[in-house]
């Protein structure tokens, strides 16, 4: 029996909703539901009755949920008794500078108390430290989502609005946000190939009838803030770079699409550890 399956089952018991539940735990809806019919169709029961105000528990599933509460505090129980004889304590951790920052460092404390020894090692691509899991040289990483091989665990861990960075007394800096047309009007400055963010603007302008100008082209260990300053064209970066900016230089709007954002997320190729410390950071 999966107990993941049992907690997700709980959890929209507890709040009477699936949506609140996947949201709560950082799954899809999608994946959850599944859960939950696979629950359904393993103890030939319903488990829920659905309405427009959520989901209440049959006779059957307040029988499972209350079973369910007293095995997983017993299996709570027994990974407790286990924790000084585990092996795997010691995380491996990639990320990108940036990401780590925000997500990883604050968490060291929390971590390191409750027995993980964490070294967190640093890529400057979103490429790299996939590559790095896939290798078998991280156990975990926290970085932008990207698209990886099927055996690739991922959760997500936060979202960030893109931001278009200018200078102050640029003809753009009077807008409040930013529309790939007007984008398509000035030169741009970005990272090499191989940049999520880079990525994610050829798609938004490969899906409407404007054109990218690429003008310079930065190495991911060169500040690409400092060729804005000094008017090599306007850049677009994510909301965690915002506190990098020179505000005495540049000025910084939200660039206005659907797609205008990066996904940050946790990954591992052992699903099981990737949810557990998805759950310890999230």
């Amino acid at each position: 029996m999966n107990t993941e399956f049992l907690a997700g089952f709980i959890q929209a018991a507890e709040l009477k909703s699936i949506t609140k539940a996947s949201e709560a735990m950082h799954i899809s809806h999608t994946a959850l539901s599944k859960q939950l019919r696979t629950l359904e169709t393993q103890f030939d029961v319903r488990l829920f009755v659905r309405s427009s105000h959520g989901v209440e528990l049959t006779d059957a599933g307040k029988i499972l949920y209350a079973s369910s509460k007293r095995l997983l505090d017993q299996v709570a129980e027994l990974e407790h008794q286990l924790t000084p004889y585990r092996i795997g304590r010691r995380l491996k951790i990639a990320s990108v500078p940036d990401i780590a920052m925000k997500y990883l460092v604050a968490a060291l404390p929390m971590l390191q108390e409750q027995g993980h020894e964490v070294e967190i090692v640093y890529r400057q691509s979103t490429k790299e430290v996939y590559e790095m899991l896939i290798e078998g040289e991280a156990d975990i990483c926290v970085a932008e989502r990207f698209g990886t091989h099927p055996s690739i665990w991922t959760g997500e861990l936060g979202r960030e609005p893109l931001h278009v960075v200018m200078p102050k007394d640029h003809p753009l800096s009077s807008l409040e946000s930013v529309t790939l047309t007007e984008l398509s009007r000035h030169p741009l400055v970005l990272y090499s190939k191989g940049c999520t963010i880079r990525a994610a603007l050829t798609q938004m302008f490969g899906g409407s009838q404007e054109s990218m100008h690429i003008k310079t082209e930065v190495g991911f260990s060169e500040v690409i803030l400092g060729y804005v300053a000094n008017g090599s064209g306007v850049t677009v970066l994510p909301e965690g770079f915002m506190a990098a900016v020179f505000a005495d230089q540049l000025v910084y709007r939200p660039l206005d699409h659907p797609d205008a954002h990066r996904s940050i997320a946790v990954a591992s190729l052992n699903r099981a550890k990737g949810q557990r410390f998805l759950r310890l950071i999230g």
